[in-house]
Protein backbone atom coordinates (compact mmCIF):
# COMPACT_ATOMS: atom_id res chain seq x y z
CA UNK A 1 0.00 0.00 0.00
CA UNK A 2 1.44 3.43 -1.39
CA UNK A 3 2.68 5.22 1.86
CA UNK A 4 2.94 8.67 0.42
CA UNK A 5 0.35 10.89 -1.10
CA UNK A 6 1.76 13.73 -3.78
CA UNK A 7 -0.99 16.05 -5.04
CA UNK A 8 0.21 18.71 -7.30
CA UNK A 9 -1.33 22.43 -7.81
CA UNK A 10 -0.07 24.22 -10.85
CA UNK A 11 -1.60 27.75 -10.43
CA UNK A 12 1.48 30.04 -10.71
CA UNK A 13 1.21 34.16 -10.07
CA UNK A 14 4.18 34.26 -13.04
CA UNK A 15 6.09 31.83 -14.82
CA UNK A 16 9.79 31.54 -14.10
CA UNK A 17 12.01 30.85 -17.18
CA UNK A 18 13.28 27.50 -16.21
CA UNK A 19 10.42 26.11 -15.06
CA UNK A 20 9.00 22.46 -16.94
CA UNK A 21 7.17 21.18 -14.70
CA UNK A 22 2.64 21.50 -15.55
CA UNK A 23 2.33 24.76 -14.12
CA UNK A 24 -0.13 27.79 -15.61
CA UNK A 25 -0.56 31.34 -14.96
CA UNK A 26 -3.14 31.32 -11.76
CA UNK A 27 -5.33 34.63 -13.55
CA UNK A 28 -8.47 33.58 -15.49
CA UNK A 29 -7.63 29.56 -14.81
CA UNK A 30 -10.13 27.39 -13.83
CA UNK A 31 -9.52 27.12 -10.25
CA UNK A 32 -13.22 26.07 -8.25
CA UNK A 33 -12.86 23.49 -11.13
CA UNK A 34 -9.66 21.73 -10.77
CA UNK A 35 -9.56 21.19 -6.80
CA UNK A 36 -12.89 19.30 -7.47
CA UNK A 37 -11.40 17.75 -10.14
CA UNK A 38 -8.40 16.70 -7.65
CA UNK A 39 -10.97 15.06 -5.07
CA UNK A 40 -12.93 13.28 -7.71
CA UNK A 41 -9.76 11.85 -8.65
CA UNK A 42 -8.81 11.11 -5.10
CA UNK A 43 -12.12 10.01 -4.45
CA UNK A 44 -11.33 7.36 -7.00
CA UNK A 45 -8.21 6.16 -5.02
CA UNK A 46 -9.81 6.22 -1.84
CA UNK A 47 -12.27 3.55 -3.23
CA UNK A 48 -9.72 1.56 -5.41
CA UNK A 49 -6.70 1.85 -3.10
CA UNK A 50 -7.29 2.87 0.19
CA UNK A 51 -5.53 5.79 1.88
CA UNK A 52 -5.39 3.59 5.47
CA UNK A 53 -1.22 3.20 5.06
CA UNK A 54 -0.08 6.73 4.42
CA UNK A 55 2.21 8.41 6.33
CA UNK A 56 3.01 11.64 4.25
CA UNK A 57 1.32 14.21 2.26
CA UNK A 58 3.36 16.71 -0.37
CA UNK A 59 1.51 19.19 -1.95
CA UNK A 60 3.36 20.86 -4.82
CA UNK A 61 3.17 23.09 -7.39
CA UNK A 62 3.33 25.11 -8.97
CA UNK A 63 2.59 27.16 -6.28
CA UNK A 64 -0.28 25.77 -3.73
CA UNK A 65 0.08 29.46 -1.89
CA UNK A 66 -1.03 31.08 -5.20
CA UNK A 67 -4.42 30.16 -4.43
CA UNK A 68 -6.29 31.99 -2.01
CA UNK A 69 -7.86 29.82 1.62
CA UNK A 70 -11.25 29.57 0.38
CA UNK A 71 -10.07 28.23 -3.04
CA UNK A 72 -7.78 25.82 -0.77
CA UNK A 73 -10.23 24.70 1.97
CA UNK A 74 -12.31 22.26 -0.30
CA UNK A 75 -9.77 19.96 -0.98
CA UNK A 76 -8.27 19.89 2.98
CA UNK A 77 -11.73 19.33 4.09
CA UNK A 78 -11.58 16.54 2.18
CA UNK A 79 -8.33 15.24 3.34
CA UNK A 80 -9.15 15.43 7.23
CA UNK A 81 -11.94 13.30 5.94
CA UNK A 82 -10.08 10.20 5.15
CA UNK A 83 -6.93 10.72 6.49
CA UNK A 84 -5.96 10.87 10.02
CA UNK A 85 -3.77 14.55 9.44
CA UNK A 86 -2.71 14.71 12.23
CA UNK A 87 -1.38 11.25 12.91
CA UNK A 88 1.07 12.00 9.42
CA UNK A 89 4.10 11.60 10.04
CA UNK A 90 5.14 14.68 8.13
CA UNK A 91 3.10 17.19 6.12
CA UNK A 92 4.20 19.45 3.79
CA UNK A 93 3.95 22.19 1.32
CA UNK A 94 5.47 24.39 -1.07
CA UNK A 95 5.70 27.94 -0.93
CA UNK A 96 6.71 30.90 -2.67
CA UNK A 97 8.10 33.67 0.06
CA UNK A 98 5.92 36.32 -1.53
CA UNK A 99 2.51 35.46 -0.99
CA UNK A 100 2.88 33.16 2.31
CA UNK A 101 0.91 35.24 4.77
CA UNK A 102 0.26 34.90 7.98
CA UNK A 103 -3.26 34.05 7.04
CA UNK A 104 -2.35 31.30 5.18
CA UNK A 105 -0.03 29.61 7.29
CA UNK A 106 -2.20 30.19 10.26
CA UNK A 107 -4.87 28.24 8.25
CA UNK A 108 -1.90 25.74 7.22
CA UNK A 109 -1.23 24.84 10.56
CA UNK A 110 -4.59 24.38 11.47
CA UNK A 111 -4.88 21.49 8.71
CA UNK A 112 -1.58 19.89 10.10
CA UNK A 113 0.98 21.12 7.76
CA UNK A 114 4.46 20.03 9.58
CA UNK A 115 6.86 21.22 7.25
CA UNK A 116 7.31 24.08 4.81
CA UNK A 117 9.36 24.44 1.28
CA UNK A 118 10.13 27.88 0.02
CA UNK A 119 11.66 28.50 -3.34
CA UNK A 120 14.02 30.84 -2.93
CA UNK A 121 16.52 29.60 -5.56
CA UNK A 122 19.01 32.43 -5.33
CA UNK A 123 19.39 35.91 -2.75
CA UNK A 124 21.30 37.54 -5.58
CA UNK A 125 18.50 40.06 -7.13
CA UNK A 126 20.61 40.41 -10.39
CA UNK A 127 20.25 36.62 -10.58
CA UNK A 128 16.46 35.92 -9.00
CA UNK A 129 15.29 38.20 -12.15
CA UNK A 130 17.44 35.97 -14.91
CA UNK A 131 15.22 32.71 -13.61
CA UNK A 132 12.07 34.94 -13.41
CA UNK A 133 11.52 34.90 -10.24
CA UNK A 134 9.72 37.68 -8.35
CA UNK A 135 10.74 37.62 -4.39
CA UNK A 136 13.10 39.81 -3.16
CA UNK A 137 16.23 38.20 -0.35
CA UNK A 138 13.10 40.48 1.81
CA UNK A 139 10.71 37.81 1.46
CA UNK A 140 12.26 35.02 2.29
CA UNK A 141 13.63 36.82 5.81
CA UNK A 142 10.22 37.85 6.08
CA UNK A 143 8.79 34.01 5.47
CA UNK A 144 11.08 32.64 7.21
CA UNK A 145 10.47 34.65 10.02
CA UNK A 146 6.84 34.44 10.00
CA UNK A 147 7.13 30.10 9.52
CA UNK A 148 9.42 30.55 13.16
CA UNK A 149 7.18 32.68 14.88
CA UNK A 150 4.17 29.86 14.86
CA UNK A 151 6.45 27.42 16.15
CA UNK A 152 7.66 25.52 12.52
CA UNK A 153 10.80 23.84 12.51
CA UNK A 154 10.98 21.98 9.88
CA UNK A 155 11.39 24.41 6.79
CA UNK A 156 13.06 23.65 3.82
CA UNK A 157 14.78 26.60 1.11
CA UNK A 158 15.31 25.78 -2.30
CA UNK A 159 18.58 26.68 -3.94
CA UNK A 160 20.09 27.03 -7.74
CA UNK A 161 23.89 27.17 -8.29
CA UNK A 162 24.62 27.36 -11.86
CA UNK A 163 22.17 29.85 -13.28
CA UNK A 164 23.85 31.56 -16.42
CA UNK A 165 26.81 34.24 -15.49
CA UNK A 166 26.80 33.05 -11.49
CA UNK A 167 30.10 33.13 -10.05
CA UNK A 168 31.32 30.90 -7.22
CA UNK A 169 31.16 33.85 -5.00
CA UNK A 170 27.59 34.21 -5.25
CA UNK A 171 27.04 30.93 -4.45
CA UNK A 172 28.95 31.49 -1.63
CA UNK A 173 26.84 34.24 -0.60
CA UNK A 174 23.92 32.26 -1.06
CA UNK A 175 24.30 29.69 1.06
CA UNK A 176 25.69 31.61 3.92
CA UNK A 177 22.27 33.76 3.85
CA UNK A 178 20.30 30.74 3.47
CA UNK A 179 22.48 29.18 6.57
CA UNK A 180 21.96 32.29 8.85
CA UNK A 181 18.44 31.77 8.42
CA UNK A 182 18.56 28.86 10.60
CA UNK A 183 16.71 26.75 8.83
CA UNK A 184 16.47 22.65 9.33
CA UNK A 185 16.83 21.73 5.51
CA UNK A 186 18.35 22.81 2.42
CA UNK A 187 18.16 21.47 -0.99
CA UNK A 188 20.31 22.49 -4.10
CA UNK A 189 19.84 21.91 -6.93
CA UNK A 190 22.02 22.65 -10.23
CA UNK A 191 20.48 24.34 -13.08
CA UNK A 192 19.12 22.40 -16.04
CA UNK A 193 17.54 24.02 -19.06
CA UNK A 194 14.88 21.93 -19.90
CA UNK A 195 13.46 21.99 -23.28
CA UNK A 196 10.30 24.33 -24.32
CA UNK A 197 11.67 26.74 -21.45
CA UNK A 198 11.89 30.50 -22.04
CA UNK A 199 15.76 29.48 -20.72
CA UNK A 200 16.29 27.01 -22.88
CA UNK A 201 15.28 29.20 -26.34
CA UNK A 202 17.41 32.08 -24.95
CA UNK A 203 20.41 29.27 -25.05
CA UNK A 204 19.26 28.40 -28.84
CA UNK A 205 18.91 32.02 -29.43
CA UNK A 206 22.48 32.19 -28.30
CA UNK A 207 21.57 35.18 -25.90
CA UNK A 208 22.68 33.18 -22.87
CA UNK A 209 25.40 31.09 -21.62
CA UNK A 210 25.46 27.74 -19.56
CA UNK A 211 27.49 27.56 -16.96
CA UNK A 212 30.26 24.91 -17.70
CA UNK A 213 31.12 21.37 -16.41
CA UNK A 214 34.11 22.47 -14.12
CA UNK A 215 32.86 25.16 -12.55
CA UNK A 216 29.35 23.63 -11.93
CA UNK A 217 32.07 20.88 -10.59
CA UNK A 218 33.11 23.86 -8.08
CA UNK A 219 29.89 25.25 -7.35
CA UNK A 220 28.49 21.73 -6.39
CA UNK A 221 31.68 20.88 -4.12
CA UNK A 222 31.63 24.66 -2.10
CA UNK A 223 27.91 23.85 -1.58
CA UNK A 224 28.47 20.23 0.22
CA UNK A 225 31.86 21.61 2.19
CA UNK A 226 30.13 24.63 3.59
CA UNK A 227 26.93 23.10 4.66
CA UNK A 228 28.61 19.99 5.97
CA UNK A 229 30.69 22.48 8.13
CA UNK A 230 27.48 24.24 9.20
CA UNK A 231 25.96 21.47 10.88
CA UNK A 232 24.07 19.71 7.70
CA UNK A 233 24.27 16.10 6.70
CA UNK A 234 23.82 15.34 2.88
CA UNK A 235 21.45 12.30 2.73
CA UNK A 236 20.92 12.69 -0.78
CA UNK A 237 22.71 14.10 -3.47
CA UNK A 238 20.83 17.54 -3.47
CA UNK A 239 19.40 17.36 -0.46
CA UNK A 240 20.96 18.37 3.33
CA UNK A 241 19.20 18.13 6.94
CA UNK A 242 20.50 19.03 10.30
CA UNK A 243 18.13 16.20 11.83
CA UNK A 244 15.02 15.92 9.87
CA UNK A 245 15.50 14.90 5.98
CA UNK A 246 12.31 14.70 4.12
CA UNK A 247 10.43 11.36 4.79
CA UNK A 248 8.72 11.94 1.96
CA UNK A 249 10.99 12.57 -1.03
CA UNK A 250 12.42 9.36 0.73
CA UNK A 251 9.81 7.18 -0.47
CA UNK A 252 10.73 8.33 -4.14
CA UNK A 253 14.62 6.86 -3.42
CA UNK A 254 13.69 3.92 -1.40
CA UNK A 255 11.41 2.99 -4.35
CA UNK A 256 8.14 3.08 -2.15
CA UNK A 257 5.06 2.78 -4.07
CA UNK A 258 2.95 6.49 -3.75
CA UNK A 259 -0.40 8.15 -4.64
CA UNK A 260 0.66 10.92 -7.86
CA UNK A 261 -2.18 13.45 -8.12
CA UNK A 262 -3.04 16.15 -9.94
CA UNK A 263 -2.16 18.01 -13.30
CA UNK A 264 1.34 16.23 -15.12
CA UNK A 265 1.32 13.89 -11.69
CA UNK A 266 3.36 11.03 -11.58
CA UNK A 267 2.50 8.19 -9.26
CA UNK A 268 3.49 4.43 -8.34
CA UNK A 269 1.08 1.87 -7.50
CA UNK A 270 1.37 -2.10 -7.48
CA UNK A 271 4.47 -2.04 -9.80
CA UNK A 272 2.88 0.36 -12.49
CA UNK A 273 4.10 4.05 -13.06
CA UNK A 274 1.71 6.25 -14.18
CA UNK A 275 1.26 9.58 -15.49
CA UNK A 276 -1.49 12.28 -15.67
CA UNK A 277 -2.03 14.72 -18.52
CA UNK A 278 -0.66 18.20 -18.52
CA UNK A 279 -4.03 19.56 -19.96
CA UNK A 280 -6.18 21.39 -17.61
CA UNK A 281 -8.98 21.02 -19.72
CA UNK A 282 -8.50 17.30 -20.64
CA UNK A 283 -7.83 17.16 -16.56
CA UNK A 284 -10.89 18.61 -15.17
CA UNK A 285 -13.28 16.91 -18.55
CA UNK A 286 -11.89 13.41 -17.97
CA UNK A 287 -12.59 13.43 -14.36
CA UNK A 288 -15.97 15.09 -14.83
CA UNK A 289 -16.71 11.98 -16.89
CA UNK A 290 -15.88 9.58 -14.32
CA UNK A 291 -12.54 8.77 -15.86
CA UNK A 292 -8.99 9.05 -14.62
CA UNK A 293 -6.83 11.56 -16.44
CA UNK A 294 -3.69 8.91 -16.89
CA UNK A 295 -2.37 9.14 -20.25
CA UNK A 296 0.85 6.94 -19.77
CA UNK A 297 0.96 3.76 -17.62
CA UNK A 298 3.58 1.11 -17.64
CA UNK A 299 4.16 -2.70 -15.49
CA UNK A 300 7.90 -2.26 -14.81
CA UNK A 301 9.88 -5.52 -15.39
CA UNK A 302 12.13 -7.12 -13.15
CA UNK A 303 14.69 -5.34 -14.86
CA UNK A 304 13.07 -2.31 -14.96
CA UNK A 305 12.38 -2.58 -10.99
CA UNK A 306 16.12 -3.53 -9.94
CA UNK A 307 17.55 -0.85 -12.02
CA UNK A 308 15.51 1.95 -9.80
CA UNK A 309 16.22 0.21 -6.74
CA UNK A 310 19.94 0.64 -8.00
CA UNK A 311 20.08 4.12 -9.22
CA UNK A 312 17.35 5.57 -7.19
CA UNK A 313 18.90 4.19 -3.78
CA UNK A 314 22.87 5.29 -4.63
CA UNK A 315 20.98 8.95 -4.63
CA UNK A 316 21.15 8.41 -0.90
CA UNK A 317 24.03 8.72 1.02
CA UNK A 318 23.62 5.21 2.78
CA UNK A 319 23.51 3.95 -0.46
CA UNK A 320 21.59 0.28 -1.11
CA UNK A 321 22.02 -3.26 0.89
CA UNK A 322 22.52 -5.60 -1.88
CA UNK A 323 21.44 -8.04 0.21
CA UNK A 324 18.45 -6.50 1.24
CA UNK A 325 17.67 -5.83 -3.02
CA UNK A 326 18.35 -9.64 -3.37
CA UNK A 327 15.58 -10.94 -1.19
CA UNK A 328 13.35 -8.38 -2.01
CA UNK A 329 13.04 -9.74 -5.61
CA UNK A 330 14.47 -13.17 -5.36
CA UNK A 331 17.46 -11.92 -7.80
CA UNK A 332 21.51 -12.25 -7.15
CA UNK A 333 21.87 -8.36 -7.75
CA UNK A 334 25.65 -9.24 -6.41
CA UNK A 335 26.13 -11.34 -9.50
CA UNK A 336 24.15 -9.28 -11.65
CA UNK A 337 26.44 -5.97 -10.81
CA UNK A 338 29.60 -7.62 -10.31
CA UNK A 339 31.36 -5.92 -12.92
CA UNK A 340 29.86 -2.88 -12.77
CA UNK A 341 30.43 -2.49 -9.36
CA UNK A 342 34.31 -3.65 -9.22
CA UNK A 343 34.78 -1.38 -11.99
CA UNK A 344 33.31 1.82 -10.14
CA UNK A 345 35.17 0.94 -7.06
CA UNK A 346 38.21 1.01 -9.24
CA UNK A 347 37.79 4.47 -10.55
CA UNK A 348 37.04 5.60 -7.13
CA UNK A 349 33.25 6.51 -7.79
CA UNK A 350 32.07 3.76 -5.25
CA UNK A 351 32.36 2.23 -2.12
CA UNK A 352 31.59 -0.96 0.14
CA UNK A 353 31.35 -1.75 3.42
CA UNK A 354 30.04 -5.64 3.32
CA UNK A 355 26.66 -5.83 1.45
CA UNK A 356 26.35 -2.45 1.19
CA UNK A 357 27.76 0.13 -1.65
CA UNK A 358 27.52 3.83 -1.80
CA UNK A 359 29.05 7.24 -3.92
CA UNK A 360 32.52 8.61 -2.52
CA UNK A 361 32.72 11.93 -2.91
CA UNK A 362 33.84 11.95 -6.31
CA UNK A 363 30.76 9.42 -7.12
CA UNK A 364 28.86 12.46 -6.24
CA UNK A 365 30.33 14.83 -9.05
CA UNK A 366 30.09 11.81 -11.70
CA UNK A 367 26.84 10.12 -10.15
CA UNK A 368 24.67 10.11 -13.93
CA UNK A 369 27.80 8.26 -15.33
CA UNK A 370 28.05 6.18 -12.05
CA UNK A 371 24.02 5.33 -12.28
CA UNK A 372 24.36 4.26 -16.15
CA UNK A 373 26.23 1.48 -15.58
CA UNK A 374 23.20 -0.08 -13.70
CA UNK A 375 21.05 0.06 -16.66
CA UNK A 376 20.05 -4.00 -17.35
CA UNK A 377 18.01 -3.22 -20.21
CA UNK A 378 20.37 -1.30 -22.65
Amino acid sequence: MPKGLYIHIPFCDHICTYCDFPKLLTKGQRHEAYIESLIRELQHYEKEVGFDEVQTIYIGGGTPTALSIEQLSPLFDYLAQVIHLDQLVEFSLEANPENLTEEKVRYLISQHVSRFSLGVQTFDETLLKTIGRKHCPQDVHRAVSLLQSYGITNINLDLIYSIPTQTLEQVRRDVEEAISLGVEHISAYSLIVEEHTPLYLAYMKDQLTLTDNELEAQMYQLVMDMLEKNGYHQYEISNFSKAAPSIHNQWYWRNETYFGIGLGAHGYIDGIRYQNTRSINTYIDVLTNGKLPVIESHALTMEERLEEEMFLGLRLSEGVDLAVISDKYGQNVEVLYQVAINQLIEKGYLMREDHRISLTRQGLLMANDVFEQFLLSI
